[in-house]
């Protein structure tokens, strides 16, 4: 893995692939270093060159840098944001969904934008027809992919022109994934969709049920699989070539978190408070652990520590050990954590519906020569 996948997380689990694997150092039992207050959070921050990108529910986008902890600029777009951005060079995409917020409208309108990392200020925005949930997904390059709740899914290149639209049956809350040739993306209207870079439906498989916000998350493996879950309860192993069903997991309660990998185990989290690790070849169970409510935080892993963190509706983060399921830290917010956790540059960040980013690392070395 390359160095700098260690300082940067650019994207939500972050990396096209949706490992949700870190190759960061971290402590087993990270330290509380700090928590900004910026504003309500669902979508998961995203680092890059030591700025820690986090937007809000109220519609803002907050840039702070994790060595002075201080805000280098905000931007107000005035719509709320509950997808997680993409960092792309000097480029951060984010994408608006007005009406999160129960019986209120900002704008009345959905865009994609691009924000100048450097000084704060919009670039360019794309007008989508529908709310957007869905991450946006960096394709050669050149081309963000992203879905909508108006049943599409949209390719809109770097300068911010559209290149194709796919339709899809029903509302797009998954974000998709990309394993270097095809696009991977779920939809409410139960099929997980294949499609190549040009927008052509190359398969799509029928699962249980819709498919909510999880994502596809692709094995590196040999096997080529895929991971998603469904919000009638499933985890679902598909072939990536041929989109055949391998194996699936029946759970009682909606999964609405994306799912990790590594090696050869796959977690995810459920509704019905609980995680879980399956092997990957054959969806048997390794473990399962319990929390005091409803998981909706997708899980990510430090490879290097072996414990894998994800927060509850329950207000706390969690430290498991991944091996094992056993829980080695926890951590109480204000209110519950939806926002799945960003790990790079030896630290982890997430965000709370009590409107603070926190940060967690190691204490020891002071922040002004690190």
């Amino acid at each position: 893995m390359v160095k700098s996948e260690k300082y940067s997380w650019k994207m939500f689990r972050g990396n096209v692939m949706r490992t949700g694997v870190s190759a960061s150092h971290l402590s087993r039992k990270p330290s509380f270093l700090w928590a900004k207050e910026v504003g309500p959070m669902v979508s998961s921050p995203v680092l890059g060159n030591g700025i820690i990108y986090t937007p809000t529910i109220t519609g803002r986008i907050f840039a702070l840098n994790t060595v002075q902890r201080q805000i280098k600029w905000h931007l107000n777009l005035g719509s709320s944001l509950v997808s997680s951005p993409l960092l792309y060079g000097d480029i951060l995409i984010c994408a608006t969904y007005d009406s999160w917020i129960k019986e209120t409208n900002f704008m009345e309108k959905n865009f994609v934008f691009a924000i100048d990392i450097k000084n704060g200020q919009p670039m360019w925005s794309f007008e989508i027809g529908g709310g957007i949930f869905s991450s946006p997904c960096l394709v050669n390059n050149d081309i963000v992919i992203v879905g909508s709740m108006n049943k599409g899914i949209y390719a809109i290149d770097i300068k911010g022109n559209l290149r194709w639209i796919f339709e899809t049956g029903a509302e797009v809350w998954s974000s998709p994934s990309y394993n270097g040739n095809t696009i991977f993306i779920g939809s409410d209207d139960g099929f997980v969709y294949c499609l190549n870079v040009d927008g052509d439906l190359e398969w799509k498989t029928k699962l249980n049920g819709k498919i909510k916000s999880s994502s596809p998350c692709i094995s590196q493996e040999e096997d080529g699989s895929i991971f998603i879950g469904t919000h009638n309860g499933g985890m679902y192993c598909l072939n990536q070539e041929t989109g055949i069903i391998k194996w699936n997991k029946g759970i009682s309660k909606p999964v609405l978190s994306s799912p990790a990998i590594l090696k050869d185990a796959v977690f995810f989290a459920a509704s019905d408070n609980r995680i879980y690790s399956l092997h990957s070849t054959n969806g048997s169970k390794i473990w399962d652990f319990e929390t005091g409510s409803k998981i909706w935080s997708s899980p990510s892993i430090v490879e290097n520590n072996g414990v894998l963190f994800f927060g509850s509706l329950d207000s706390h983060v969690y430290g498991l050990d991944f091996r094992t399921g056993s829980q080695v830290w926890k951590f109480p917010a204000m209110n519950i954590i939806d926002s799945s956790a960003c790990i790079a540059s030896n630290m982890l960040f997430i965000g709370s519906r009590d409107g603070l980013l926190y940060a967690f690392g190691s204490k020891g070395v002071p922040s002004h020569i690190q």
